[in-house]
């Protein structure tokens, strides 16, 4: 390089020469013209030469300058680069060997220009990513995401509190949800009860706007304190009119008040304000007055109440006459307090027993639908029928019969649980269920065979009439239909007969029948029962 530059200085020196040479020439040639001596052609000469000298000297001085400007503003540049690498964490410049002043002063200043833009906009968005952080910190009172003061925070730096706004952005809206939702319920609460806010912080929840409320922690938190003691006093108010209401109504039940009469009262004092509580105990109060002028009509009342609760519990005629006050005609205070005492006892017993009870009674109802299925089976007319009823008949029977058998086992299996856990037995009509079952049946086989004693002295007692007056017919008459069926009926199967050509006294089999073989070792034939029957006759509540 150092050659290159050598070559050119000569040329340009031999290019000033033959410029000096030329420009001298064409000086001489004028002076000629104008006459100059050479005296003053020598001054003149010097002249020309001190301004090219000058020139020189002062282009000379200029450059010399540029090159000090250069190397100091490679040397602020380098500084300045230095200084903002650290501010934005990433590595310090290093330049390339070999590069000249210029080039090194134009690649720091383009750097410096670089990072100082990086800088600006990462102090900017700074700016920006910590106003909004501080709204959401002042609406949530919580601590902003820490970064140090009169920093240059790094991109790291800036997602992480990105990220942290976004959580207090999501936080913000989470708890207005849940403060709209609970505003509305704590409204809805105070209109109910009949209550106004009496504190500064009701007032804040309920009256000022809704953007204006704190959503902090221990805001939230009272919050819902609040919601829960207001629910609280609510459900404790509906449990309280349940309750009003319930003895008001056991009331007018055992006075007989009139159905428009309950009606209007109803009508005027729903719900559970405290208006409608007092109305309620104002009520009852009026009733238990009319309770002791009409005691007798009272206990009346109370009695109709024990009759159905002892159909409900399944209570035989033994067990219910235990209550020997129940037929007493001395209608007194004290044999009003007897059965208020009795209806409290034989609800209790209910409700300790009511999966039991449950089961029976599902038992109970299976058992009359089978009968009913067997009556219907001796009705001729049911032929007449062409909807497919016999079908959908048959189906129904075939379920009764197989559900029978599961409810026994069931009601068996929740009995043994009972008197394994109680050591007492459980009664149903009296005697253990398993007994009142085939008691059942074998008062069910008991009437067929009644039945089918009747007809057979009907028709025997037809044989004689038509023999005494020589009327008997030639055919017996075949049954005619309306219609023609469109579809042949299913043959019913024959019941097997005994040798002695009678109908067995047991029931048929059923899916499950194991339990009832056990049940005839255990019972036999001609052993009774004291049974009120009460449940079959349809009287069971």
């Amino acid at each position: 390089m150092a050659t290159s530059s050598k070559s050119n200085a000569e040329t340009m020196a031999n290019e000033l020469a033959h410029s000096l040479e030329a420009t001298m020439g064409r000086l001489q040639n004028i002076w000629d013209e104008i006459g100059i001596m050479e005296e003053q052609r020598k001054d003149r000469r010097k002249v020309v030469l001190h301004h090219l000298q000058a020139l020189l000297e002062e282009m000379v001085a200029e450059e010399e300058n540029l090159r000090t400007r250069l190397l100091q503003s490679v040397e602020d540049c380098g500084k300045e680069l230095l200084k903002i690498s650290k501010e934005l964490h990433v590595p310090v410049y290093e330049p390339e060997e070999g590069l000249t002043i210029l080039t090194l002063e134009k690649e720091l200043r383009t750097r410096v220009d670089t990072l100082s833009k990086e800088k600006h906009d990462r102090m900017k968005q700074l700016s920006s990513l910590k106003e909004k952080e501080q709204q959401l910190c002042d609406t949530l009172c919580t601590t902003p995401f820490y970064i140090a003061p009169d920093t240059v925070p790094s991109n790291d730096q800036l997602a992480k509190l990105r990220q942290h706004i976004s959580t207090l952005q999501t936080e913000k809206n989470t708890r207005q949800e849940v403060f709209l939702e609970t505003k509305r319920k704590i409204i809805t609460y105070l209109d109910d009860l009949d209550l106004t806010p009496n504190s500064s912080f009701e007032r804040d929840v309920v009256c000022e706007d809704e953007e204006s409320f704190v959503l902090s922690s221990d805001n939230m938190a009272a919050l819902q304190t609040l919601c829960a003691e207001l629910e609280k006093k609510q459900n404790d108010l509906i449990a309280m009119a349940s309750d009003l209401r319930i003895q008001v109504t056991t009331l007018w039940d055992r006075l007989m008040i009139e159905q428009s009469e309950r009606e209007a009262f109803n009508r005027d004092n729903q719900g559970f304000k405290p208006r409608v509580l007092k109305a309620l105990r104002e009520e009852i109060e009026r009733c238990r007055e009319l309770k002791l002028q009409n005691i007798r009509r009272y206990v009346e009342g109370l009695r109709a109440e024990i009759t159905q609760l002892w159909n409900k519990c399944y209570f035989s005629q033994e067990q219910r006459n235990q209550f020997t006050e129940f037929f007493s005609d001395d209608f007194t205070e004290d044999l009003l307090e007897i059965h208020d005492q009795q209806v409290a006892s034989l609800k209790q017993y209910y409700d300790n027993n009511r999966d039991i009870l449950k089961f029976v009674e599902k038992w109970e109802d299976l058992w009359k639908k089978m009968l009913e299925f067997e009556r219907r089976a001796n009705d001729p007319s049911r032929y007449n029928n062409r909807g497919g009823g016999l079908l959908q008949e048959e189906k129904e029977r075939k379920k009764v019969h197989k559900l029978l058998p599961k409810v026994e086992e069931e009601v068996s299996r929740a009995i043994r649980e009972y008197e394994q856990k109680t050591g007492q037995p459980f009664l149903v009509d009296g005697c253990p269920f398993l007994d009142y079952v085939t008691a059942q049946w074998n008062k069910h086989n008991e009437e067929k065979e009644q039945e089918k004693h009747r007809r057979h002295l009907a028709k025997a007692k037809q044989l004689e009439e038509e023999q005494k007056n020589g009327s008997k017919p030639a055919t017996t008459p075949k049954r005619r239909f309306l219609t023609t069926p469109t579809k042949t009926p299913t043959k019913r199967k024959k019941t097997p007969k005994t040798p002695g050509g009678r109908l067995p006294k047991s029931r048929p089999p059923l899916p499950g029948s194991g339990l009832r073989k056990a049940l005839a070792e255990r019972n036999t034939p001609d052993r009774t029962h004291g049974f009120s029957m009460s449940t079959l006759s349809g009287s069971s509540a």
